[in-house]
């Protein structure tokens, strides 16, 4: 009985630490461009603009007083050349980007390299089917800085 005891508590400790290992987050940049790489399509799951989900399942809603966004990426790729490629929903042609690896986090920014609207891609927010891109900005509600989280999930 004490066996058969051990038995199931050593497969239930087995069997949780094999689904927390294969849903773990990325530890670091690197392994986090190598994630997002690996999957050809990203198709958007969920918009959240101040902490507040204003897209899901495919459907935007709407927030009283808050900021109403028409116009998003449908699916984005990450290429390993270094270009992030996204289509916006009703389009055909892709919109470039230039995706980076930092020291603490990836970024993706304008092909020219300006600096200005930036998204950022942590480590921690990067997952084997999906990602979450991350920005701050004042150009959606000035002078109130806005922050957006765009999740992605891996496309069928």
């Amino acid at each position: 009985m004490r066996f058969r005891r051990f038995f199931v508590f050593v497969l239930l400790a087995f069997t949780t630490v094999l689904i927390n290992s294969c849903n773990r987050p990325a530890d670091t940049p690197q392994e986090a461009a190598d994630l997002l790489t690996a999957i050809s399509q990203w198709k958007i799951e969920e918009i959240v603009v101040n902490d507040a989900v204003t897209f899901k399942d495919g459907k935007m809603t709407q927030q009283f007083g808050g900021i109403d966004f028409q116009r998003y990426m449908e699916t984005v790729q990450v290429k390993k050349d270094g270009v992030f490629s996204g289509v916006f929903k009703g389009e055909t042609t892709p919109f470039l980007l230039k995706w980076q690896v930092n020291g603490s986090d990836i970024t993706i920014g304008a092909p020219e390299g300006k600096g200005k609207g930036e998204w950022t891609i942590r480590p921690d927010d990067v997952r084997k089917g999906s990602f979450v891109m991350k920005t701050q900005s004042t150009a959606y509600d000035y002078p109130r800085m806005t922050t957006i989280a765009l999740k992605f999930k891996a496309a069928p």
